[in-house]
């Protein structure tokens, strides 16, 4: 993802952390298609992948007050995606 396509993530949490759900939708279409490239190595089934990418975001919904800020926002949002590795089910914030 390019510099300003990770600035732009960065930028998306923020508002979103805020409760923007059009943040939350443009990150969807920002960083969707890698997402799904990743979950698709976990998943058996489209719809097992699918499944998870919703639960992905609904977990980048519910724990991005807790992002900080920072060149890392591709990491953090991948990050979300390293649930149980048997379920896909994404990590449960602490």
């Amino acid at each position: 993802m390019p510099g300003r396509a990770t600035a732009r993530a960065d930028d998306l949490l923020v508002l979103i952390a805020h409760g923007s759900t059009k943040a939350l939708a443009e990150l969807y279409d920002l960083v969707a298609p890698l997402l799904l490239a990743l979950l698709r190595s976990r998943h058996s089934t489209v719809d097992q992948t699918k499944d998870a990418l919703v639960g992905v975001f609904a977990q980048i919904w519910r724990t991005a007050p807790n992002y900080s800020t920072g060149p890392y926002a591709l990491d953090w949002i991948i990050d979300q995606t390293q649930g149980d590795a048997r379920t896909g089910a994404p990590r449960r914030a602490a």
